[in-house]
């Protein structure tokens, strides 16, 4: 169940909020308010695509792995957010494993009625098209940056990207992170991405003690961020 004030947040938010009330009604019984602890799976890759779920607190992480379990794909979600809009109105399995970054509280939404209503409304169709192109976007300047960058440079624009995405919350990057998982961001090693931190430490552009990563002149990665993109 949802308080009053849950369901406030919840019709206000863009996901839901042209979704006829009277529908929006039906789907709110059915939504439910989780607390998670850090480090708890939400979800593993290949399970039944039955539930989707927005971030009220915290951050959450989403991977995917290959058929060798090496890994292939990692990002973030961050307070707000509603995921995974990956196969919306079409798979019935999650492509990723989502675990919690932080402690958080979500809402948990059941899949099937969320896109029933959803079809209802041309604007929230709408919504759905554009997260999904915007989605599409950042996924393309990843990609570019896999594909057109050295290792190093790679994990300066990871860097960026992260900078750019985590911007209006401030300079130090609102959850841990390992130089493991900045080596998976980056597509490189871990030794690699050692040396790119002690240099960025070096001339100053960044804090990095303790997984906690402060970006100390964030027009430094913006600029990198708005040349690749």
């Amino acid at each position: 169940m949802i308080t009053k004030d849950d369901y406030q947040l919840l019709r206000s938010h863009p996901a839901f909020s042209a979704i006829p009330v009277e529908l929006f009604d039906k789907l709110a019984v059915e939504i439910h308010a989780r607390d998670i602890p850090k480090g708890q799976i939400l979800f593993f890759a290949g399970d039944k695509r039955d539930r989707i779920f927005l971030l009220e607190k915290g951050f959450a992480r989403i991977e995917q792995f290959d058929s060798a379990d090496q890994f292939s794909y990692m990002d973030y979600i961050k307070k707000g957010a509603m995921f995974p809009y990956g196969g919306m109105f079409q798979d019935e399995r999650y492509h990723y494993t989502a675990s919690a970054v932080t402690d958080l509280r979500c809402f948990v939404i059941p899949v099937n009625l969320y896109e029933l209503y959803a079809q209802e409304s041309k604007e929230q169709l709408l919504f759905i098209t554009r997260k999904l192109s915007s989605i599409l976007k950042f996924q393309e300047l990843r990609l570019r940056n896999v594909v057109t960058a050295s290792a190093s440079e790679r994990v300066i624009q990871s860097l960026a990207i992260l900078c750019k995405d985590y911007e209006a919350l401030g300079n130090q990057l609102p959850f841990p992170i390992s130089m493991k998982e900045m080596a998976k961001l980056a597509a490189t090693t871990r030794e690699t991405v050692n040396q790119v931190l002690k240099k960025l430490m070096d001339s100053q552009k960044i804090q990095y003690e303790r997984k906690q990563l402060r970006f100390i002149d964030s027009s430094y990665f913006l600029k990198s961020f708005e040349e690749i993109d």
